[in-house]
């Protein structure tokens, strides 16, 4: 009996220490499992931020320059546009992108007609609308050059994410839109033959895109908002909007565009379905159209109402209005301020327009906010202050 009995415990510390094994083989192999998972999701991040181009522009950015302001004699200025917290400056011959100290960081020259630019992401796109040229460039170099053959350039734009999307003509068919990643390979195209293409824009992550049609029905215009997901071979949306012409179109945080036409404001769902409109008044001068907010001036200045401004949050929402008696020369806005940049007068407005206050004018003709900065050109150049 004894040896029987020592037999058993013996088994029982055999299939324990089986047991033993086999749990921490187990635990091996999730924590394995685990680390492969978290390899391939820092592997993904990196990929779709650029790490590198972050690396380039963060460097870019504390470059020690002369101050402000900065001379710009002889350029031609037709925009600025904001790169976190530097700036980029869109001439006639091209872009310079700026830092906060001053410093001319890259100069992004160009030969283009019509130069159309767009930044996100710490990236600047620049197209020749009807030409085929095409670049983008981030605070430090170039990244990205094209030169489309067999047809012209019709729209561009460009993600935070670095996913840029093309819009062109094509022979035999009306337009081509082709979207890359961030590092510029091809992912999506697609043919169109049944409608023009007048502007395109991608989502925030750059998955999916909204493209603007313009057709010719019973002879009325048509603008039709076309949506694509990129993970899908089929349209996932077609919308016609009788009547209007489609001005513009920005992706939200929610997956959601919003969408500004000659006549309406419009909200519509990733799959093309309508959250909400506005409508606008007749005498529509300009907009200010960024995710989560939109801003219209409407009006006339030698009225005695003025220009008046209305301010509408992500859903379309109006919040506020306010009115200005000088001609409007722009609003241009990010998410915590808006500027309203008048012949003479400058003011600086919240998100809901409970105030606008003036500013010191600086003779600003060209403004824009970045960050917790404004940029301005004056006749002495490129200026910098505090919002």
């Amino acid at each position: 009996m004894a040896r029987t009995s020592e037999l058993n415990e013996f088994d029982r510390l055999r299939r324990g220490r089986r047991r033993k094994r086999l749990f921490r083989r187990a635990v091996a192999a999730v924590f394995l499992a685990a680390v492969a998972v978290v390899a391939v999701l820092i592997a993904s991040v990196v990929y779709q931020l650029d790490l590198r181009s972050q690396l380039e522009n963060y460097a870019a950015s504390l470059r020690r320059g002369d101050g402000f302001p900065v001379a710009l004699d002889g350029m031609t200025i037709q925009a600025l546009l904001p790169m976190g917290r530097d700036v980029a400056v869109l001439t006639s011959s091209g872009a310079y992108i700026y830092n906060s100290s001053g410093a001319l960081v890259n100069s992004c020259l160009n030969n283009y007609r019509t130069p159309i630019a767009r930044t996100a992401g710490g990236k600047l796109l620049t197209y020749d609308l009807g030409g085929t040229g095409l670049r983008v460039d981030n605070k430090a170099k170039q990244l990205y050059s094209a030169d489309i053959e067999g047809g012209s350039i019709l729209a561009a734009d460009i993600a935070p994410t670095g996913a840029i999307a093309v819009a062109r003509s094509s022979p035999g068919v009306t337009a081509q839109v082709s979207a890359y990643n961030p590092r510029f390979e091809l992912m999506y195209v697609w043919t169109v033959t049944d409608s023009y293409i007048t502007g395109v824009s991608l989502s925030r992550r750059g998955s999916m895109m909204a493209c603007a049609g313009v057709v010719m029905e019973d002879q009325h215009i048509v603008s039709l908002l076309r949506i694509h997901h990129f993970d899908q071979d089929q349209e996932a949306a077609r919308v016609p909007l009788t009547g209007e012409i489609i001005a513009s179109m920005v992706w939200t945080e929610e997956e959601e565009i919003q969408v500004v036409t000659d006549k309406n404001l419009y909200l519509f769902s990733k799959e093309g379905a309508q959250l909400a409109k506005a409508a606008l008044p007749s005498t529509l001068l300009t907009y200010e159209n960024l995710p989560g907010a939109v801003y219209i001036a409407c009006g006339d200045y030698r009225d005695p109402a003025g220009v008046t401004i209305l301010s509408y949050d992500g859903g379309l929402k109006q919040l506020g209005s306010a009115s200005v008696d000088r001609r409007l020369l722009s609003l241009t806005a990010d998410s915590a301020h808006l500027l309203v940049l008048t012949e003479g007068q400058l003011y600086l407005g919240d998100p809901a327009l409970r105030e606008l206050k003036r500013r010191e004018h600086q003779d600003f003709y060209r403004v824009c906010p970045a960050g917790s900065d404004l940029y301005g050109i004056t006749p002495d150049g490129l200026v910098r202050t505090g919002l």
